[in-house]
């Protein structure tokens, strides 16, 4: 017995320190980020198809392959409101009080970009569309004073969003018709289920007046997908079978100005399609196509070439081909421009030239489900 305590007390009198006893506490500290977005900065939305409780959206930094941070969405995550200054973004989320039921609360959170630190909230009415997000569902108008959210329950309206209030100025009802195009700080046009659009303008209170619609504008055969894209000046629309047609809406009514087609002769097989179909670069005027081979049933397929078009011309340029298959394409708006894509399952997010095609880099790694890209603004759009 007096051994045995011995050989313990001799064991307990060598025995060093453990180790994370001599770990020093981490300091914590908010990261500061630049006031504003810069030029190859982009959001990249993640759905969460298999978490729908705790969407998100990442801000990646294309330049050094970073993820710079990331805001959460709730339920069903949409598209961000982006301050056209890129100093701000709104996130608009749905919430339950008791995670999967229960009161259910949507909710515009203001976030400044330099810290992305949750700040003013906005109440929104309850009834936003929820669904595969779309550009077209929850736009911030040219000028930055407003944003508009479509809403679907299945009766259709707007709400509209004082984006430097930061609060909801109202609710306004557009029957049979969804979806929002702005064309100007104070115009936007809507599509209508008898293929006609809406037109409508804000006043300065943020008040909705719709105007007369339009005759019946597309095919039911051939019609145009929700997937615009705006030039600044023009919304371009697509067909499944790889027609475009340019929306004008500088008069009173929005109104085809012209069509033409994606394809040439003996590519009838090759069609637009994928969640994010196009990106449009304001300075050189080109146009990013996803296109892929198939069928008439096929415009939810990945691309698998970008063809790139001289958009005032109608005419193509370029085709280059994808390292993998994209669901969503965007492109940065400077002289140096790069494109951005995803593809629905993957987790990776590919950069390329957007003037070579060449691929830059790969940022790894991240959500499953991401869905739509959306670069940084474009300054000083009115």
């Amino acid at each position: 017995m007096v051994r045995t305590a011995s050989l313990i007390a001799l064991l307990l009198a060598g025995a060093s320190v453990p180790a994370y006893a001599q770990l020093q506490p981490e300091e914590l500290h908010v990261e500061q980020l630049a006031d504003a977005m810069q030029p190859h900065w982009f959001w990249v939305n993640d759905v969460s198809f298999d978490r729908m409780l705790d969407g998100r959206a990442y801000l990646l930094d294309a330049d050094s392959g970073r993820m710079l941070g990331m805001v959460a969405g709730g339920y069903g995550q949409g598209v961000l409101l982006l301050s056209p200054d890129g100093k701000t973004v709104g996130e608009l989320a749905t919430f339950f009080s008791r995670g999967s039921r229960g009161t259910r609360t949507d909710v515009v959170t203001f976030y400044k970009i330099s810290d992305l630190a949750p700040g003013q909230e906005a109440i929104v009415p309850a009834k936003r569309y929820s669904g595969m997000p779309f550009l077209s569902v929850s736009p911030v108008m040219p000028g930055g004073r407003f944003a508009l959210i479509y809403n679907f329950t299945p009766e259709q309206s707007v709400t509209v969003i004082d984006m430097k209030g930061e609060k909801t100025l109202g609710e306004f009802a557009t029957p049979g018709c969804g979806l929002i195009y702005p064309t100007g700080s104070s115009k936007f046009f809507m599509i209508c289920s008898d293929g006609s659009l809406q037109p409508a303008t804000l006043d300065d209170q943020g008040k909705v007046a719709l105007g007369t619609a339009t005759k019946k504008l597309f095919a039911d055969n051939d019609p145009v997908t929700e997937k615009g894209v705006w030039t600044g000046r023009e919304w371009l629309f697509f067909t499944p079978s790889g027609k475009v047609d340019v929306i004008d809406h500088s008069g009173a009514q929005p109104i085809v100005k012209r069509a033409w087609s994606l394809t040439g002769k003996d590519e009838a097989t090759w069609r637009p399609g994928a969640l994010q179909t196009a990106a449009y670069h304001r300075g050189t005027g080109r146009l990013y196509v996803l296109m892929h081979e198939g069928g008439p049933d096929t415009h939810k397929d990945p691309g698998t070439e970008l063809w790139v078009y001289d958009a005032a011309k109608g005419t193509r340029i370029e085709r280059f081909k994808l390292e993998v298959p994209a669901t969503a394409v965007a492109v940065s708006q400077d002289d140096k421009p790069l494109l951005y894509t995803t593809l629905m399952g993957d987790r990776d997010v590919r950069i390329y030239d957007a003037l070579t095609g060449k691929l830059v880099r790969k940022i790894e790694g991240l959500g499953p489900t991401m869905s739509v890209i959306q670069p940084a603004p474009v300054a000083g759009e009115q």
